[in-house]
């Protein structure tokens, strides 16, 4: 019986029932970044660099994808006016989203993504990273419950500390 068990799972190593788990899901990530998802290249970068989804840590690649993520990428600033007090980043979604479309691309960022919100002083900033920075620019100045900060273009470095971020609340 021990024979039999020792030629089944030399079997199963043999027929490649033992290869990482993360290779299926590089291997569709990898496929679709190569189509221009740039969810995929994020999914790649965070598996590589934080070694998720059965994915060995791996510097190189990480950063390889995210040189790829950063590109035409923006921080866009802004902080509340005319009275408006968010207390946390639903308030901020809810009122922006009346003038500003906040929705992310399947290919890039697009107009809006990844919002962050941070204290500062008794007030709560906002930012969030934008391919169009410009016309984001432009929709906040039309709005009149928030007012422009700055616009800053994306680094590698900048982007992993700006995804490790946290959302902060009044």
């Amino acid at each position: 019986m021990k024979k039999l068990c020792f030629i089944l799972v030399s079997c199963l190593l043999l027929a490649g029932c033992s290869r990482n788990p993360g290779d299926e899901y590089v291997r569709q990530q990898t496929k679709a970044a190569k189509a221009g998802s740039y969810w995929a290249k994020y999914n790649l970068w965070d598996s590589y660099y934080n070694g998720t989804h059965g994915v060995d840590k791996d510097r190189g690649k990480a950063d390889k994808w995210l040189r790829q993520m950063v590109k035409d990428v923006f921080v866009v600033r802004f902080e509340p006016a005319n009275g408006f007090n968010p207390r946390n980043a639903g308030d901020y979604v809810k009122k922006l989203s009346e003038r500003i479309p906040l929705q992310s691309e399947q290919t890039r960022i697009g107009l809006a993504g990844f919002l962050r919100t941070k204290k500062e002083g008794d007030k709560l900033v906002g930012s969030f990273l934008s391919n169009e920075p410009d016309k984001l620019k432009a929709y906040i100045e039309n709005n009149p419950n928030v007012s422009f900060v700055s616009v800053e273009p994306m680094t590698p470095q900048m982007f992993i500390e700006y995804e490790r971020s946290i959302q902060e609340s009044l």
